[in-house]
């Protein structure tokens, strides 16, 4: 594949993106990802930000599964990407607390579904945050 193919690809694939990223002073916020965080997120998460051409359940959490209240777990995968990125603890412990927060609301909410398909990932996205508030001096919790 020739370096100006490739090129257009990935301007045709991250522009769509780009569009969706920024808020009206065109800097990211919690509800606003980058282009790059969502490229990170799984497909689960990229309805909700309102990905172009992201239509149908593979890019959506399924409450009927789940639960209603999972709408803060992509917040809080955006909050995780935002705090292994921080280049200081400054920048990494409130990242770092609001992805605490939004996946503990998130295993609140779906303890009442016990089938929910997503019990994995969040378990792994909740080692994850523990083993970064160790890292930088925090405190984890358990899941509940």
């Amino acid at each position: 594949m020739s370096s100006t193919i490739r090129w257009s690809f990935c301007v045709a694939a991250f522009f769509p993106l780009t569009l969706v990223a920024f808020n009206a002073l065109g800097e990211a916020d919690d509800q606003h990802p980058t282009a790059i965080e969502i490229a990170q997120l799984p497909r689960f998460c990229w309805g909700k930000l309102g990905v172009p051409d992201a239509k149908g359940p593979e890019f959506n959490i399924q409450s009927d599964d789940c639960g209603p209240a999972m709408n803060h777990y992509c917040i809080g995968l955006v909050d995780l990407i935002r705090a292994k990125r921080a280049t200081s603890k400054g920048q990494r412990m409130p990242a770092l607390g609001l992805a605490d927060a939004n996946i503990r609301y998130t295993e609140r909410a779906m303890k009442d579904y016990p089938n929910c398909s997503l019990r994995g990932h969040v378990a792994d996205s909740r080692a994850e945050v523990n083993h970064l508030l160790r890292m930088s001096g925090g405190k984890p919790i358990d899941a509940k």
